[in-house]
């Protein structure tokens, strides 16, 4: 079943240190009224990599009204909070004069907001947000009470490809409004936000478009700095992900043998070849172990080979394992590094039980195929 309960994101919060009132920018000024108020103190706090600031509060009058003249020292993401599940968040810039209304017994739901232009994009998202992702649990709450009531599996994966298509409707819609959002907001906090909900890898160029934007906009500031050192972050591992594509040649792997002899995965040229990353401690690793053993003996006879690389560190318990999984081919290799193996690096991945496979001349034809895809896959080049 892939529908999912998704819950809405708050804002992506990043680094920059508290404001105090004493070093602030003077002109700030921020006041409302909250119906249903009981005289509560109202806090204004700071959101930073450091956790969570205080900057100042007042109390409630018997109108629930209030008024918080504290300095922003600069643009940043901030929060009203009555208590700990009770809070409005907000993107407040210096010299700013923000009115705010709202339901003091729910502030968060019921806030609108004047006089602070990113805080008002904010509320937009977060309104387009809450429902899509709305319509998206009432469809998941649909298909939970159907499976409480119906125990046919026939009926219930029925039922699932039903709600599936309306499901990833909702979602695409969902995603097409924040890469649209980011088009038209490119060097807004707001989007800031907002990108949070988009998945890095696949929305890449929306990533880079807003950190292009929020770089020039606001070079200095610390949360653009942190959001520009995770973009690149990404944008490296893309690259290097480039290099082990399908139809690149497949980075050369020299390591030792269980018996301690240097073999490399060029020794295999010539032949259609699975380059397997596993390990001994690696729950899924052994499970998908069979389905390899499976592939191995049924087209070995056509030219199919295993070039197991292990992430193991103990050589016995790697051992040990080749021989309980019958892992009967010889081609297994070694460097007893784990994660700090440079293999991981070079073929950029984050995850085991993965896999390429290549052809005879070493090109790449096929990633992360396990189970049926990699009988398909199989099949279909050695039919």
């Amino acid at each position: 079943m892939k529908l999912k309960n998704t819950l809405l994101l708050l804002p992506f919060i990043l680094g920059m240190s508290c404001s105090t009132s004493n070093s602030a920018t003077p002109g700030f000024e921020l006041k409302g009224k909250l119906s249903n108020a009981h005289g509560e103190n109202l806090f204004l706090e700071q959101m930073s990599v450091d956790g969570i600031k205080k900057i100042d509060s007042v109390k409630l009058d018997k109108k629930g009204e209030f008024k918080l003249t504290s300095g922003i020292k600069a643009i940043g993401f901030y929060r009203l909070r009555i208590s700990e599940k009770n809070f409005a968040t907000f993107i407040f810039n210096p010299d700013e004069k923000v009115s705010i209304k709202g339901d003091a017994a729910n502030l968060g739901n019921t806030y609108t907001v004047d006089g602070s232009p990113e805080s008002k994009l904010f509320w937009d998202v977060n309104q387009a947000s809450m429902k899509n992702y709305r319509q998206r649990d009432s469809l998941q709450k649909i298909f939970q009470m159907f499976m409480s009531v119906v125990k046919d599996s026939m009926r219930i994966d029925s039922m699932s490809h039903q709600l599936e298509k309306p499901y990833t409707s909702l979602v695409d819609s969902q995603n097409k409004y924040i890469v649209d959002f980011i088009d038209k907001h490119s060097s807004s906090f707001a989007s800031l936000a907002a990108i949070q909900q988009l998945q890095g890898e696949e929305y890449l160029p929306s990533y880079l478009k807003l950190d292009d934007g929020l770089f020039a906009k606001y070079p200095k500031s610390p949360y653009v700095l942190s959001f520009h050192e995770g973009v690149s972050n990404q944008k490296n591992k893309a690259e290097a992900g480039k290099k082990v594509g399908i139809g690149q040649q497949a980075p050369e792997i020299t390591m030792n043998t269980p018996e301690g002899k240097p073999l490399s995965l060029s020794s295999l040229k010539g032949k259609v070849v699975l380059v397997d990353f596993w390990a001994s401690w690696c729950g899924p690793c052994r499970k998908e172990n069979p389905n390899v053993v499976a592939a191995y003996n049924k087209y070995k006879s056509k030219g199919f080979e295993v070039f197991s690389v292990s992430l193991d560190k103990d050589p016995e318990k790697w051992k040990a394992a080749i021989l309980k999984d019958n892992l009967s081919w010889p081609s297994h290799v070694s460097d007893l590094m784990q994660w700090q193996s440079p293999v991981v690096e070079l073929y950029n991945f984050q995850g085991i039980p993965t896999n390429v496979l290549i052809d005879g001349k070493g090109i790449i034809i096929g990633k992360s195929l396990r189970g049926e895809d990699l009988e398909k896959k199989l099949g279909e080049i050695f039919k």
